[in-house]
């Protein structure tokens, strides 16, 4: 082992720079795989590295962050640096910071995706760094688009996240505060109720000409704005609108909609109402309502942005800060909730934790790990470039996390049999995890028939030598039906032998690995006899699975 006292002054290193990350709070796994990782040699004292790093983490732990940070500056400054320049990925917030509070507004539409992900955590990273305040407010004023399941889901998938809500806001539940808002905006003739047809309309807005429902008196307006809420008009007949400026440069901004009639029954409110707030209004009035202080959205939101400011304008209330970043393209992967829908009463897909789907379920069901997505999103941050999102780098964060507690095991996909002429007896003893020194036992009779993966064997030739996995040597002797000969254990020209995975033909468990367009059947070493279910494990040479089921055994592919 390296000399115990330069040993423990890095282990002390890494664990103040783990501490400062999350927080003042350091993690022994966390150290753990750094110390590893920079460290490989030490793998077999993994027992002896483990104890000193618990003491240093104890003794971290016990002092302030403010402490922690100065340590670090005064011992190691350019660890300290790094970690500074990627919080530069999140710079501080504008304006005033002392009562922070944000919001994340999704429609219950269906479950979250990792579209959904980016607001989530970056509001959520904001509040925790200013001791603020996180609100969930599900925005559910469109009964077309609610699907009444996505209450619960939603919740259940902030759960898997481990984002911890403050208070949770339904806009449903708000309509007469939408209402009151609305009357207030006719007393002040700055909204009226417009009857005109809609293609009528569409074609004065853009020429910037005013419809006549915009000349009618305050008190017309009051009459048939009780005459939308209380039922008279129909789908389609009467809106609420915003007066503008007519001549706005951009048409769509020019005399917005803020409440129109829907006449299909809302499945949570029934037909308590038909006249519904749009978007960029129940936003508005929430976002003054609630004091929300920042907000975090996409640059595809400004035009957003310049319709709510009418509303603050004329109620006279005091802006908020907002924040812009630039649209993140998703590729290879299914994103829209009404697409998936479709898919899944067609029987295209499965479930909202279809492995082929982006949704949160979908990657927690692959076993991806929320602090990875997190730390993926963190590294996009708030830049207004648009940028396309990296499922390697999602991958890279997960494999940090799930390898340094994932056990290995031997899988053969596809098996085909081999028989091994003139071997010995003998008991290979492959490690359940490189860091640990329990050993697994896969114990193989003279001469046996074994399993190799078929997209091997397909590639073999007579001649060919081969290192099975943590147990001998063997050359291949005949092709057609495939044999091959010991021929011992030596070590020394590795870099000359093909290496593979295998299981004895009579002790393994048969298994199925589920990929996003594609089933796998195999065989696992037996010694996978006691998995459970949510476990995560590593396919040697194949790649992490999450066990799904444990009769049978059924893994879902996360990466390699």
């Amino acid at each position: 082992m390296s000399d115990i006292k330069e040993l423990r002054e890095e282990i002390r290193l890494f664990s103040l720079l783990n501490a400062i990350e999350y927080n003042g709070e350091a993690e022994v796994k966390a150290v753990m795989s750094r110390i590893m990782g920079e460290k490989p040699d030490l793998r077999q004292k993994a027992k002896e590295v483990k104890e000193i790093v618990q003491e240093e983490v104890k003794k971290v732990n016990s002092i302030s962050l403010e402490e922690q940070k100065k340590e670090l500056k005064h011992k190691k400054p350019s660890l300290l640096e790094k970690e500074e320049k990627k919080e530069q990925n999140l710079p501080e917030l504008p304006g005033n910071k002392e009562n922070v509070r944000m919001r994340f507004a999704p429609n219950p539409s269906g479950p979250l995706h990792i579209g959904h992900a980016r607001a989530i955590v970056l509001n959520h990273e904001y509040v925790k760094r200013y001791d603020g305040d996180f609100i969930l407010r599900i925005e559910d004023t469109d009964p077309k688009r609610v699907y009444p399941p996505a209450y619960e889901m939603i919740q259940e998938d902030l759960d898997y996240l481990k984002i911890d809500v403050d208070e949770k806001i339904i806009q449903g539940e708000r309509i007469q505060k939408y209402y009151e808002v609305a009357e207030q905006l006719i007393e002040q003739t700055n909204a009226y109720v417009c009857t005109c047809e809609q293609q009528e309309f569409r074609e004065l807005r853009r020429k910037a000409k005013a419809c006549d429902c915009r000349k009618n008196s305050k008190e017309a307006n009051i009459k048939k704005w009780k005459k939308m809420i209380n039922g008279d008009y129909e789908e389609g007949e009467a809106v609420l609108r915003i007066k503008t400026d007519i001549n706005h440069p951009d048409p769509a901004i020019r005399e917005w909609p803020a409440f129109r009639i829907v006449d299909q029954p809302h499945s949570t409110y029934g037909k308590k109402y038909n006249t519904y707030p749009l978007m960029n209004f129940s936003v508005a009035v929430d976002d003054y309502l609630l004091n929300i202080s920042h907000v975090i959205r996409g640059k595809d939101h400004i035009p957003s942005e310049k319709r709510q400011k009418y509303i603050f304008d004329y109620m006279n209330w005091e802006y908020l800060e907002y924040l812009h970043h630039g649209t993140l393209t998703i590729k290879n992967i299914e994103l829209s909730t009404r697409k998936i829908k479709k898919g899944i009463e067609s029987g295209k897909y499965n479930g909202w934790n279809d492995l082929r789907l982006g949704t949160l379920r979908a990657l927690k069901r692959r076993g991806i790990q929320p602090e990875a997505i997190k730390e993926a999103i963190k590294q996009l941050g708030t830049s207004e470039v648009d940028a396309k999102f990296s499922w390697e780098n999602l991958y890279s964060e997960n494999r940090k996390i799930i390898d340094e507690e994932a056990e290995r095991y031997f899988f053969v996909p596809n098996p085909k049999k081999l028989q091994i002429k003139k071997s010995p007896k003998k008991t290979a003893k492959p490690p359940i995890h490189p860091d640990r020194e329990q050993k697994r036992s896969i114990h193989l009779e003279k001469n046996p028939n074994i399993l190799l993966p078929k997209k091997e064997v397909k590639n073999l030739k007579k001649g060919d030598k081969i290192r099975l996995k943590n147990l001998y040597n063997i050359e291949i002797t005949q092709k057609s039906p495939i044999e091959a000969e010991y021929i011992g254990n030596d070590l020394s020209n590795l870099d000359q032998m093909k290496i593979l995975q295998w299981v004895p033909q009579k002790q393994n468990l048969d298994m199925k690995i589920l990929k996003k367009n594609q089933e796998i059947k195999g065989v696992i070493e037996k010694n996978a006899k006691n998995l459970n279910e949510n476990q995560i494990i590593q396919l040697e040479r194949f790649g992490f699975v999450r066990i799904d089921s444990e009769q049978p055994i059924i893994g879902c592919f996360a990466h390699r």
